[in-house]
Formats: C-alpha cells, structure tokens, sequence
C-alpha cells in the first residue's frame, strides 16, 4: 500500500477526521453551543472550567472553522503516523490545557478565545520534532519557519484581513503559547522515546 494511504486510513489519522467532525458539527450546533463552551474568563472564574478545552473546539464563523479544518487534516497527514491514537489525543488534550490555563493566569486581560489554531501550532511542532529523524532537513525548516512566524507576529501585531475574515481578532498570544506548549511536550515525548523506546507506541 502506498505510504501516503496508509497514513489516510490510519488510526492516528482517523483521530484527526473525528476531531474535524467535532469541531464541525459543534459549528452548525450555532451561537448558543458557541457561547456556552468557548473561552469566558468570567464564566471559568465562575467555575465552568471545561471552556479550558471546549473553547479550542468552536469557530467564530465558517471562514475561521474551514482554514483551521484544512490545517488540522493536513497536519494530520503529515505526522499522525509518529504516535498512536492515545498519545496524540494526549497531546492534543494537554496542548488545549496549556494554552488556556496560559490565557488564564498570564495574559487576564483577554476575556474570550475561540479556535483550534493555537492547539494546531503546538501539534505541527510536536509532529515536526518527531520527522526529524526521518526528514531533517524539511523538519528544520518548518520550525524555522512556524516559529519565526510566531515571534514575528508578535510584533507585528493581528493581521487585520484575517480578523476581518474569521470576525474576531487574531489571538496571536495563544500562537506564542501554542508552539511553547508544543516544544515542551515534543521534546518531552523524544526523550521518553529514547529513554524508553517500547513505551512510547
């Protein structure tokens, strides 16, 4: 079988379809479910805490939902096959945790998040650190590239296209959490694979 089908018809890939069906059927669920589970700091205070990982599943419109869709399945493709279904939903779960605990306690004076694209930023990086055994040189340079993109946004500022497009500000803090969050989780799975390689998989 052809290496590109076996990654489309993996189990690990088949995680990324099932979370792209989420994410979509909670878009066509309409405003009420996007209000009740994306990120409130009030509401968390208030102690619904599960907007910590919901608020990474709902979309502002369907211009933001369809680019975050074409970005989680072409990650998927690209790097599923380096860790099973359990470990990715890990990284995904853990990734969603991070970024929003991060809003939480270091930048307070954001009330709202939507959008799966800082979870996304810290996947690529996890998945990018495990292909570079296999492709360094591409590896590299998409590192170069996500991160320098990242940092340079920070700077720069939101892209005002874009927010205009997906009808909220770009979040480009919770990009900077999400490639953080990506490299301590991505660097934390290599050494566990080194230090205990049958655990891993």
């Amino acid at each position: 079988m052809d290496a590109s089908l076996k990654t489309l018809t993996s189990k690990s890939f088949l995680l990324f379809i099932i979370i792209a069906l989420i994410i979509t059927l909670l878009w066509l669920l309409g405003k009420s479910t996007l209000e009740n589970l994306m990120y409130h700091r009030e509401a968390i205070i208030d102690g619904q805490y599960w907007r910590f990982i919901s608020a990474h599943l709902v979309h502002s419109n369907g211009w933001h939902l369809l680019l975050n869709l074409a970005s989680l399945l072409m990650i998927g493709w690209l790097f599923s096959q380096h860790l099973s279904v359990i470990l990715w939903l890990l990284v995904f779960v853990c990734a969603a945790l991070s970024i929003s605990a991060a809003y939480f306690w270091i930048a307070p004076e954001f009330d709202y998040y939507v959008g799966i694209s800082a979870v996304l930023y810290a996947v690529i990086i996890v998945g990018t650190l495990l292909e570079i055994k296999q492709q360094p040189l591409m590896a590299t340079v998409i590192l170069l590239v996500v991160t320098g993109r990242v940092i340079w946004q920070q700077f720069s500022g939101s892209v005002d296209a874009l927010a205009e497009l997906i009808d909220q500000r770009v979040a480009i803090e919770s990009h900077l959490f999400g490639i953080i969050t990506g490299y301590i989780l991505g660097l934390a799975i290599l050494l566990w694979q080194k230090l205990w390689p049958q655990a891993i998989n």
